[in-house]
């Protein structure tokens, strides 16, 4: 397993921020997958740590509980699908309680895109007037997705995504030598990508693209290639996402005249309609968005709809 301290760029962050002067409520923005909750648990253990300074700790008792996951005064949710008006109430509960082991308190709420309405207005009050010694680390995975008033009185903390460069170094760093970026979609994050690879799935990302690129250059007929998309194991959005990741390059290597090479070299023949395929990507969009939101939707119709499409468009 991974330490904290094998994310460069979690590091720089945290390099960045004054504990000792950390705002009462903080919200962690960044992309799924780059290390929010990473931070978050860092920045804790930075505020509950017994020596007051993590990089200094030989491991004192706040530490061991924290890594144990069972420090009485840090509250973290457990179900960040959702965030319910019961569980912003227990937080609030918890946030008027007194320091049991440290002379601080953190609560860390994960997902705060999930955040309904009425949760949101529920824990503006805390936000702005937390009792005193207590910590709010609230992550999102969706910039600008809450409550205007929500990001008034939180400090905002950006976790910026890494360029292809910085991502090659880091999964090379971690003892993986045969890596190479492009294999994966643009989308997905290092963290992600490392455990794709360490769960034995890299694979289907490359099987994808190399079913999607058959596709695109019909080598295989539209039944073939829906019935070979349908079997890769990987999640419905993980193909839409794909997909799109594709689309997309595709459309900008023609607007900038930019052209694919080594493996990809075969798409430059492709011809379409600019305009077309942007609609399309458009559509996709809006349709991953639903499927985030709403289960049950037939993957096989949704993915079989778009192939078509995509079939009638790219020539």
């Amino acid at each position: 397993m991974i330490s904290i301290s094998e994310y460069p760029w979690i590091d720089k962050t945290i390099d960045g921020i004054n504990i000792s002067s950390l705002p009462h409520a903080n919200l962690i923005e960044g992309s799924s997958g780059v290390g929010k909750f990473i931070l978050a648990k860092k920045i804790a253990k930075s505020i509950l740590c017994d020596e007051s300074s993590i990089e200094n700790c030989q491991g004192c008792n706040s530490c061991n509980l924290i890594k144990n996951n069972t420090h009485p005064d840090l509250l973290i949710n457990q179900d960040e699908s959702k965030i319910s008006i019961d569980e912003i109430r227990k937080l609030i509960e918890f946030a008027n309680l007194s320091s049991s082991v440290s002379g601080s308190k953190v609560i860390i709420l994960q997902n705060c895109e999930n955040m309904k309405k009425e949760s949101q207005n529920a824990i503006l009050k805390t936000l702005e007037e937390p009792p005193i010694n207590t910590f709010i680390i609230m992550t999102s995975g969706k910039r600008r997705s809450l409550n205007q008033t929500i990001y008034s009185r939180c400090n905002k903390i950006l976790i910026r995504d890494l360029d292809q460069n910085e991502v090659t170094d880091w999964i090379k760093s971690q003892g993986i030598d045969d890596f190479n970026f492009y294999d994966y979609p643009s989308y997905i994050s290092p963290i992600d990508i490392l455990k794709s690879i360490n769960n034995g799935r890299a694979n289907d990302f490359l099987e994808f693209n190399r079913v999607l690129i058959d596709f695109f250059l019909k080598n295989d007929n539209t039944n073939q290639s829906l019935k070979k998309i349908l079997e890769i194991d990987l999640s419905v959005s993980n193909k839409i996402n794909s997909i799109v990741d594709i689309l997309v390059s595709i459309l900008k290597s023609k607007q900038i005249d930019k052209y694919f090479s080594g493996k990809l070299k075969e798409l430059n023949q492709l011809q379409f309609s600019g305009e077309e395929l942007s609609e399309l990507i458009d559509e996709m969009n809006e349709l991953r968005d639903m499927h985030n939101k709403v289960s049950g939707l037939n993957e096989k119709h949704t993915l079989k709809y778009f192939i078509f499409k995509i079939d009638s468009i790219i020539k």
